[in-house]
């Protein structure tokens, strides 16, 4: 079989036993989720390395897959996703304010200049606006 076969057939394993919850890997213990055919997706670190998505041919939300640097969390694109969402912006709204702003100033920056350098400049406009908008409290 395959490296990429067996990467595959490992992180299924995987994606049957997430269910509804989040599974903790160590990282000795599964090949990397590159190998098995994941994309890395581009999200806002909060203290993992990298974030990957292992998409499903049967047509099932795709397998989210956050990189530590001792194990891999992984969990299934779903409800679970929005929740976590909501319990950080619960958290630390001023958090959310910021990225918020910095992702709505990205998305502008992007149609306006249609480049990344077009993204990062409305991500830092968002930024800004966002500062010059927060009372402090």
């Amino acid at each position: 079989m395959s490296e990429t076969k067996s990467a595959k057939k490992a992180w299924d394993k995987v994606r049957a036993n997430a269910g509804d919850g989040m599974v903790r890997i160590s990282k000795g213990c599964i090949s990397h989720p590159r190998d098995a055919g994941a994309r890395l997706t581009t999200t806002w670190p909060v203290g993992q390395i990298a974030d990957y998505a292992l998409d499903d041919a049967a047509s099932r939300p795709p397998l989210a897959i956050r990189e530590f640097s001792d194990q891999w969390q992984a969990f299934l694109m779903t409800a679970q996703m929005t929740n976590e969402i909501f319990k950080m912006i619960d958290e630390s709204p001023r958090a959310a304010f910021y990225t918020g702003a910095a992702f709505l100033g990205g998305v502008v920056g992007t149609s306006v200049a249609k480049s990344k350098e077009g993204m990062l400049l409305g991500a830092g406009l968002g930024l800004l606006v966002a500062a010059l908008l927060d009372d402090g409290r």
